[in-house]
């Protein structure tokens, strides 16, 4: 009797984001024989963390950035504030530096996001 022949590892996660509010996140790779399934499994779940945490880091990068933009009617703390979020997320995120050519052709440090409504999926499976 043969042992069980893997071909496709997949993860998702759903996540709250507060406010009634769900994202849920998943991916599929397809790996070739022999490939360690369990180090499969555990790249693409951090690959699903890091999708999540990217999109919750640009979040607050967006809102940092309008601090910062009208920085009048915000107090000097949260400006200050402000500019230390955009510039931490510049060094995790380099390819968001503006005009900065080269980090933006690194793009393999970018998460790659798919959208996929759950309607779609549910008339492509049933």
């Amino acid at each position: 009797m043969q042992g069980i022949k893997y071909t496709r590892v997949e993860y998702s996660k759903t996540y709250n984001l507060g406010n009634y509010e769900n994202e849920r996140i998943g991916l599929t790779a397809e790996v070739p024989e022999g490939t360690d399934m369990l180090a499969a499994y555990n790249q693409i779940r951090n690959d699903v963390e890091a999708a999540h945490d990217y999109r919750k880091d640009l979040k607050n990068f967006e809102r940092a950035k309008e601090i910062v933009s009208d920085s009048q009617n915000h107090y000097g703390r949260e400006v200050i504030r402000a500019e230390e979020v955009i510039n931490k997320f510049y060094d995790k995120y380099p390819f968001h530096r503006p005009n900065d050519v080269e980090a933006a052709l690194q793009l393999d440090e970018a998460p790659l996001i798919e959208h996929k409504d759950a309607k779609e999926t549910w008339e492509e499976r049933y």
